[in-house]
């Protein structure tokens, strides 16, 4: 009997710890851009990478002599931009930790490294009673504010661990599905592969490193932009002809409006 007994209970263990392991492929939508994102975890940590992208053309208008014309210009941004670490998310610590190479200038050839720490669980999700099935996984609804915006999640309670895409975790099961109130940025699974072995996520490189704040790490990008904005802006006045004057983003009062970030607000950092 005894035997039997710890036959069921290793074979239970072994089903849950599968359970708990795995990789998810997202794609994520930010502003419209299409990503791909992959979040590896096991019951306590994860590990959310995204694929860096080319920047796209940027269309300028400019007027000039009363006429009025538009020109194309393409302005190669960051196309070399390394792979960082990703985001660390270690629920038992209560911790982030998000790795970056921050361009420190207008041609990105130089890179400083960020390491930029936050709080994790810090979500108070209100859970709804509306259920849906996605990659053939049971889910549940959910809804929280995090940062100035509202999030409509869907989590499933048949992988057990309190973790999702990016910064959103702290429910009963894995979230698989996200999407913020206006629909800017939003994050779906496309494939979920769960592990047999215990899934053990390489974090030596995020720890005992010089850690900034979201906010400062805010800053530091608010600064890049107004200096990549001016180059930009001369850059596209340097190529116009005689007497013609761009007038893109030198009437806008910032380089980039609040509701654009992913992160609206700091007041839960503000208030500690």
């Amino acid at each position: 009997m005894k035997t039997y007994l710890l036959l069921i209970f290793f074979t239970f263990s072994v089903a849950f710890s599968q359970l708990q392991n795995g990789v998810v492929n997202y794609t994520f939508f930010a502003n419209g851009a299409k990503k791909e994102a992959k979040l590896i975890f096991n019951s306590s940590e994860s590990i959310f990478t995204i694929k860096n992208d080319l920047v796209n053309k940027k269309k300028v208008e400019v007027t000039g002599n009363e006429e009025k014309s538009q020109i194309n210009t393409s302005i190669n941004l960051w196309k070399d931009i390394p792979d960082d670490l990703g985001l660390l998310t270690n629920i038992k610590d209560n911790c982030i930790i998000e790795h970056k190479f921050f361009p420190i200038d207008f041609a990105a050839i130089k890179f400083d490294t960020l390491f930029v720490k936050d709080t994790a669980r810090i979500i108070s999700w209100e859970l709804l009673n509306e259920t849906k099935n996605i990659n053939s996984f049971n889910c549940q609804k959910a809804r929280g504010n995090f940062r100035g915006r509202t999030y409509t999640v869907w989590f499933t309670n048949d992988i057990p661990v309190n973790l999702g895409p990016w910064k959103l975790n702290g429910l009963p099961g894995l979230i698989l599905e996200a999407t913020d109130s206006l629909n800017q940025f939003q994050y779906f699974a496309e494939k979920v592969e769960l592990q047999m072995e215990v899934n053990t996520i390489d974090t030596e490189g995020f720890f005992n490193q010089i850690y900034i704040t979201p906010i400062i790490e805010r800053s530091k990008f608010l600064i890049l932009m107004e200096l990549i904005n001016k180059e930009v802006n001369a850059k596209i006045d340097s190529s116009m002809p005689r007497g013609v004057i761009s007038t893109t983003n030198k009437t806008s009062s910032k380089i980039v409006e609040d509701n654009n970030f992913l992160e609206i607000n700091f007041d839960d950092i503000k208030l500690k």
